[in-house]
């Protein structure tokens, strides 16, 4: 007689043997084990703070005033000022939350005055002689409007330069920047008051750019445009 026909068979062909005496069957022990099996919980590590220039700022944050003397940023001589010049001296990029370490192009363009032009001839502008104690009078680039092949009139004048940005979270940075005279002047003299305007552009290499506006101001009788 095979297995499967023993009528005197009473445990189960699947293995639901009961142990004698327990009241508890082989099958339910296997389920219960499966049913009290150990939850594993996984926690998800938060990402590092990432670089926080989308909420930076930019201020031209000091200036002076006085009887200045500045660099010919072309030659090496110094030309003092006359009467009262102001420049600005310094400026400060803000950070919010979150580290910032990256590369920035720095752009200072300085214009030509407001409402104030030359009948003829052409005088001196400004430009950047040094940013962080760092000589870049040489990168400069110093453009005249022209007439028949002939100079005139006031600069513009621009600097580009790139360096690096570290600055911890909710910390600053301040750079300070020494501005000279551009261009040359072909023996004219300026006789009102010339207000340069002056921008300055940030752009870091994640892309968040950066602006800001502040002016140069030369009153008759400087003598140094």
């Amino acid at each position: 007689m095979s297995r499967t026909d023993d009528p005197t068979r009473t445990d189960d062909p699947f293995g639901d043997t009961a142990a004698p005496g327990s009241g508890v069957s082989r099958r339910a022990l296997v389920r219960g084990a499966a049913w009290a099996a150990p939850v594993i919980a996984v926690s998800v590590a938060a990402p590092l703070a990432s670089a926080s220039v989308q909420t930076a700022g930019l201020a031209w944050t000091a200036s002076e005033t006085g009887l200045l003397g500045l660099r010919v940023l072309d030659g090496t001589g110094v030309v003092e000022a006359g009467a009262l010049v102001t420049v600005p001296t310094v400026f400060t990029i803000t950070n919010g939350a979150g580290a910032i370490d990256e590369t920035a192009t720095i752009t200072i363009v300085v214009g030509r005055p407001a409402g104030l032009t030359l009948p003829v001839g052409r005088a001196r502008g400004f430009g950047v002689a040094t940013l962080d104690g760092t000589d870049v009078s040489a990168q400069n680039s110093v453009t005249y409007s022209t007439v028949l092949g002939s100079r005139v009139g006031f600069p513009v004048t621009t600097l580009v330069t790139t360096r690096a940005v570290a600055i911890p979270s909710n910390g600053t940075l301040s750079i300070p920047v020494e501005f000279g005279l551009s261009g040359s002047n072909s023996g004219i003299s300026v006789g009102a008051l010339a207000t340069f305007p002056v921008t300055l552009t940030v752009v870091f290499a994640s892309g968040a750019t950066y602006q800001a506006q502040t002016t140069i101001s030369v009153p008759v009788g400087a003598g140094i445009l």
